[in-house]
C-alpha cells in the first residue's frame, strides 16, 4: 500500500485487522458446521502456534527492540482469539460435542 495512501486514510490499518479477524472467524466457523472434530482439532493447532509465536515474538522484542509495526500483533491476536470464539459459537450453536457423545 502506497505511504501517501495510508497517510489519508488511517484507519484502513484497523479495518485490515477487522477484516482478517472477520474472514478468520467465517472460517473457523464453517470448519465447526461442516466437522467439529476437524474445527477442534485445526483450531487448537493454529491458535496454539499463533500463541506461541505471539510469546517467542513478544519476547524476542523486550529483549531486542525491532521495528515490526504494531499491526503484526494485532493479526497475531486475531489469530488466536479467532479460533477461540469460533469454538465457542460452534460449540454453543451445536450444543457440545458430536464426536465425544459416545
Amino acid at each position: 500500500m502506497p505511504d501517501h495512501f495510508k497517510n489519508e486514510v488511517p484507519f484502513l490499518r484497523q479495518l485490515a485487522s477487522i477484516e482478517a479477524g472477520m474472514v478468520q472467524l467465517v472460517i473457523y466457523l464453517l470448519l465447526w458446521w461442516w466437522d467439529d472434530y476437524l474445527a477442534f482439532t485445526l483450531s487448537l493447532i493454529v491458535g496454539g502456534i499463533a500463541f506461541c509465536l505471539l510469546l517467542l515474538s513478544k519476547m524476542v522484542e523486550w529483549i531486542d527492540r525491532s521495528r515490526i509495526p504494531n499491526l503484526y500483533y494485532r493479526f497475531m491476536i486475531i489469530s488466536v482469539l479467532a479460533p477461540l470464539l469460533a469454538g465457542l459459537i460452534g460449540w454453543l450453536l451445536l450444543g457440545g460435542m458430536t464426536w465425544n457423545d459416545g
